[in-house]
């Protein structure tokens, strides 16, 4: 073989083992794209869910309280609404502690648990507060679940959470 033939075989092994990496790191990035973007897409459909029930909660918690229904029936499903919330919001949220403190999380499941106590006709201005401070404390977990979406899809990477 002349100089010429080695020189061509060379560059012919070395374009296949290229283009065999590049297939391998491509696979690799779609594959950790297609992850980060299912995980991005969900987190942003458990913020909206999460939101809904919270206002929800907040919005039924409210009516009944004021005695805004119209029969027994009503106020039964009320109720029933209001109480299946409650367990749902607190499915939908991870109670850890961050630094031997209670998280966001956390404080909004202790409102959670702590708002239907406060239903009593002469705990008006306590319930107010606590439904006021549900919604401050919700307003700042969004947030800060929306900042790490924003993360996410701006590097690539997920956040430990």
């Amino acid at each position: 073989m002349d100089a010429k033939d080695w020189f061509y075989a060379i560059g012919i092994v070395a374009t296949a083992f290229i283009g065999v990496w590049n297939a391998i790191n491509h696979l690799k990035t779609t594959k950790k794209t297609a992850f980060i973007n299912t995980v991005t897409s969900e987190r942003v459909k458990w913020l909206d869910k999460l939101r809904n029930n919270i206002s929800s909660f907040a919005g039924l918690t409210h009516t009944w309280t004021r005695e805004l229904h119209d029969t027994p029936e009503s106020e039964k499903c009320l109720l029933q609404e209001i109480d299946k919330l409650r367990y749902l919001i607190r499915l939908q949220l991870n109670p850890k502690e961050e630094d031997g403190k209670p998280n966001v999380d956390m404080r909004i499941e202790s409102l959670i648990a702590q708002i239907p106590d406060l239903t009593n006709s002469f705990q008006q201005d306590e319930l107010n507060t606590a439904l006021n401070q549900l919604v401050v404390e919700s307003q700042e977990l969004l947030k800060d679940e929306w900042e790490k979406v924003k993360q996410e899809s701006k590097k690539g990477d997920l956040q430990d959470a």
